[in-house]
């Protein structure tokens, strides 16, 4: 795996991250890894980046937003990473196609007020989906095929 924290595509964005991320204060960001092989991309994480205490794989929901089945990462010094292959010809698919595997997604985990202050704030939302997180929805900006912003909203 290469760098877990450089998102893929990143400049579309603008500046678009930075000022969701004021808004919604997220308590946690979780990246989002697309691969064509979760099984191989665990085993990859696991070796590039040993942990103290080790690597726990935990149970993930599909991403129906876009579209791709998840394994959620979670290593010990509390650092999560969602690992996402397409189920899908979906976003996750035509992302995997421009950049190739990668970070292309940051799962922002706010209150049940975020959405609104999102919206509050200029920012067109999906309806809400589910996600590996519960319910979520996508960040209408930058291309179809990403990189991708979503909002969850926890609690």
């Amino acid at each position: 795996m290469t760098d877990p924290d450089r998102l893929l595509g990143s400049e579309s964005l603008g500046d678009a991250a930075d000022r969701l991320n004021r808004v919604v204060a997220p308590a946690s960001i979780v990246r989002g890894w697309a691969t064509v092989d979760l099984d191989r991309a665990m085993a990859e994480s696991a070796a590039a980046h040993p942990a103290p205490g080790g690597l726990r794989v935990a149970p993930a929901s599909d991403d129906l937003i876009l579209g791709g089945r998840c394994r959620l990462l979670r290593y010990a010094a509390g650092r999560d990473v969602l690992l996402l292959e397409p189920s899908t010809e979906g976003r996750l698919a035509a992302a995997l196609a421009r950049y190739g595997e990668g970070t292309v997604v940051l799962y922002l985990i706010g209150d049940a007020g975020a959405a609104e202050r999102a919206r509050r704030a200029g920012f067109r939302l999906t309806t809400t989906g589910s996600g590996p997180f519960g319910a979520e929805r996508l960040v209408l900006i930058g291309p179809r095929y990403g990189p991708f912003l979503v909002l969850v909203e926890a609690g």
